[in-house]
């Protein structure tokens, strides 16, 4: 570039400042991706649903329960290629500080309604095989080091029951920190009146074209009956928690607002300084033939430099940080904590607006003096 001494020299003539700046950036930007990234795992449920897989709840509240008998029936609709029943145990694991997701299934069936399970096929028999058998996620064997074999015990408030499992597979893929057991085994611990009722049933459509016809003929079934039910696809099961969430969305979007105006401010306030301090150069400048475009060209180029180094380090400290330690084992329901490459664009781009807007009417302003309006200038 033909002005990158000129450029850098100013740039560096108050290191201080400078660096500080870039220091504000960093945060605030490091912040921004932090905060997308949360909001990018409470969408991820309902980003990743599988388009051929429906669930079936309670019509009332998710917290009341279906009898199992329905299974039969929603198997017999048209289009249903396979049921299969979910339930959620609560089980504690030796204390409340380990706490990770249980469900009960249909262990033979699993593997059929939740491809995305992936283990070996030997793993998977010795599952099927053994009603106290279960398998666990990968994360859960780096959280816990489970192993396969291994006998642990879980205490379910909910069942008021302390039922003891076998490790038989560990898989990957899907939520890795969640344990699945058989439906069988529990249902045959409990007392009569507890017995043979499914918390879900998860339902695999032949085709996504079936899929709205089958959630309203399911409910049309039971819609008289005791248990009546509200079936969707898996895509709005999982926004329907979004919701439960209330404002939590909103308030995340409003801490960004925040810190990009903070960050505005902190930019404007910098870059306001600098091109007010340099205002008799500019009219030296002019005097020797520099043309208003070219004077606040390179005012906007120094500003989005110092956008650009703090987008950099910002951005490549937090893609360094969460692609080293895997904040997602230790965050409740968070499959993963890795911002996305939408993510980092939309940050490092929103710097360099920030570096723009901070700038441009300084520059523009003090590019438009005169040569004796910039010369007597005493700022």
């Amino acid at each position: 570039m033909k002005y990158a001494k000129l450029i850098f020299k100013n740039i560096l003539r108050n290191k201080r400042r400078t660096l500080l700046t870039i220091s504000s950036l960093v945060v605030s930007l490091f912040l921004i991706v932090c905060l997308a990234t949360v909001l990018t795992e409470f969408d991820r449920g309902a980003s990743e649903a599988s388009p051929l897989r429906l669930v079936s709840r309670h019509a009332v509240s998710l917290t009341f329960v279906l009898p199992i008998a329905h299974l039969q029936k929603i198997k017999a609709v048209p289009g249903v290629k396979e049921v299969i029943p979910f339930s959620w145990f609560g089980g504690i694991y030796i204390d409340e500080r380990n706490f990770f997701a249980n469900f009960s299934v249909d262990a033979r069936k699993l593997r059929d309604v939740v491809p995305e399970l992936k283990m070996t096929d030997a793993e998977w028999q010795a599952f099927i095989n053994d009603r106290q058998g279960a398998i666990v996620g990968q994360k859960l064997v780096k959280l816990h080091g489970f192993t396969p074999g291994q006998r642990i015990t879980l205490k379910s408030p909910i069942y008021n029951q302390s039922v003891e499992f076998i490790i038989r597979g560990i898989y990957t893929g899907s939520d890795e920190k969640t344990l699945y057991f058989h439906h069988e085994y529990i249902n045959e611990m409990l007392p009569e009146g507890m017995k043979d009722f499914a918390g879900t049933f998860s339902i695999l459509a032949n085709s996504p074209e079936e899929v709205p016809r089958i959630a309203q003929q399911i409910d049309s079934i039971f819609a008289n009956t005791d248990a009546p039910t509200k079936t969707e696809n898996e895509r709005e099961f999982a926004m329907s928690f979004q919701t439960m969430m209330g404002g939590v969305k909103q308030f995340l979007y409003g801490i960004m607002a925040a810190i990009t105006f903070s960050l505005l401010l902190v930019m404007g306030n910098t870059m306001a300084m600098t091109v007010r301090e340099r205002t008799k150069e500019v009219g030296t400048l002019k005097a020797i033939g520099f043309q208003r475009g070219t004077i606040t060209a390179l005012f906007l180029i120094e500003a989005l430099i110092l956008a650009c180094i703090g987008a950099a380090i910002g951005i490549g400290a937090a893609v360094l940080i969460f692609n080293s330690i895997d904040l997602g084992l230790y965050i409740p329901f968070f499959i993963a904590f890795v911002p996305t490459k939408q993510t980092l664009i939309a940050v490092f781009v929103l710097s360099i607006l920030v570096g723009l807007i901070s700038v441009i009417y300084s520059a523009y302003r003090v590019s438009g003096l005169t040569i004796a309006e910039a010369l007597r200038s005493t700022e």
